[in-house]
């Protein structure tokens, strides 16, 4: 039996590289994705040396020729894309306060959040349905849920993630492929993540070993479309 495949798209030190590690240990192959290859080589190396079959390639979110031609790599280099992982994360000057808000800004992060998932999605989506199994999971924060004031920007497209989550939940659950989103209400702490000043004082933190085993138990369990960690 060939070994499964997670294709993590938006891969970086933190989130990405502990679902690979979770994933990969339970003899995943792993394709990292993301705009800058050169930070994923690190990456693929620590996978690597704990004995995981990792590779790298090259996709640009906000491209969807790049998306697409990406995911159609890995799926040649594997035979398949069994489990879709979406977490690429805005950089923090792209955020903006309600009042801040101008249509070239929210434009950006549907972009980034919302179509760039569609595009993910409808790539790896035929041949999951043709086989009647996959797993598609989403990453994103509380804020979808819980509008934050000063990352309000973020929050509306990710409420838009957060309903196109439920819905295809709900849709493609009578094919037996199943989706989940995982929503951080804390600062993700690590090993190899830098933490960020722009936080208030006191805030919460979780460990991304946590957060990775969140999405293995939704992959597993399948049985609720979302979560919220990290949050009180």
């Amino acid at each position: 039996m060939m070994a499964q495949t997670i294709a993590i798209i938006g891969a970086g030190p933190g989130v990405g590289l502990a679902i690979a590690e979770k994933f990969g240990l339970q003899g995943y192959n792993v394709a990292l994705l993301s705009r800058n290859t050169e930070k994923l080589a690190p990456l693929q190396s620590k996978l690597q040396a704990r004995g995981i079959t990792a590779s790298i390639f090259k996709a640009d979110i906000l491209d969807r020729d790049s998306t697409t031609r990406a995911l159609n790599q890995v799926i040649d280099a594997y035979g398949s894309i069994d489990v879709l992982e979406f977490s690429p994360s805005p950089a923090w000057e792209t955020l903006r306060t309600p009042r801040n808000i101008d249509v070239e800004n929210e434009q950006y992060h549907l972009d980034f959040q919302v179509l760039s998932a569609i595009t993910a999605v409808q790539t790896v989506l035929p041949q999951m349905l043709e086989r009647k199994t996959g797993s598609i999971l989403f990453t994103t924060a509380s804020a979808a849920q819980r509008p934050n004031f000063a990352t309000a920007s973020f929050g509306v497209a990710a409420g838009a993630l957060l309903n196109y989550a439920r819905l295809l939940h709900e849709d493609l659950g009578k094919d037996n492929v199943y989706v989940g989103i995982v929503s951080i209400g804390a600062i993700v702490v690590g090993e190899g993540i830098a933490s960020k000043g722009d936080f208030p004082a006191g805030m919460l933190t979780i460990h991304v070993n946590e957060v990775a085993e969140t999405h293995w138990n939704l992959h597993t369990k399948r049985e609720v479309v979302e979560i919220i960690i990290g949050a009180n």
